[in-house]
């Protein structure tokens, strides 16, 4: 700690910085995203806040071990197409490909249906042969900012996350690959240990 006694009064000086805060982008790469034998992306809620801690992501271990407490700022999800383009996926004389559709949500309020999914004033809609970018952050989620436990979930009603299902009056090739997801996280950390 640093003082000062200018003007003849003993004040503690603000240290640069946020003391022991530190921000990291974390990942999870490689899930698979398949269609199920029904002919649909069901319903997906999993990239979310809480998964960094629970999947968990590649760098957690040796961040949660130095530190006491986290929170996640915001989660990006990145799907490549398994067959871009106009690629038909293999075996299938038509294309193959349909919509899909992408959104937020917080907490426990998360969609049961692709509509629900589409109806989401932020949601998106992108055929299942592109690459989808899709970011969200706390904004939506007050609660997301309080602080957790590098030793625990955060809490459902601290989380946010990603939607996507696909289009249901599509039909896509039955249980067939589509996309590889990959899930970014900008988590802060405080309380070095």
């Amino acid at each position: 700690m640093a003082y000062s006694t200018k003007s003849g009064k003993i004040r503690r000086n603000k240290i640069t910085g946020d003391g022991d805060i530190i921000v990291k982008r974390m990942t999870l790469p490689g899930i698979i995203v398949s269609s199920t034998a029904g002919q649909v992306i069901a319903v997906n809620t999993a990239t979310d806040t809480t998964l960094v801690q629970s999947a968990p992501a590649s760098e957690w271990a040796s961040f949660a071990a130095r530190y006491q407490q986290y929170r996640v700022r915001s989660v990006t999800m990145i799907m490549e197409p398994v067959f871009p383009g106009s690629g038909t996926p293999v075996g299938v004389a038509a294309d193959g490909h349909g919509a899909l559709y992408v959104s937020d949500f917080i907490g426990g309020s998360v969609p049961g249906s692709a509509a629900q999914v589409l109806s989401d004033e932020g949601a998106v809609c992108s055929g299942t042969s592109k690459r989808i970018v899709y970011t969200v952050d706390w904004a939506r989620n007050p609660n997301a900012k309080l602080w957790n436990p590098t030793s625990a979930v955060i809490p459902t009603a601290n989380s946010f996350g990603i939607a996507y299902a696909s289009d249901t009056t599509t039909v896509l090739v039955a249980s067939t690959n589509y996309f590889v997801r990959t899930t970014l996280w900008e988590v802060e950390f405080r309380g070095s240990q």
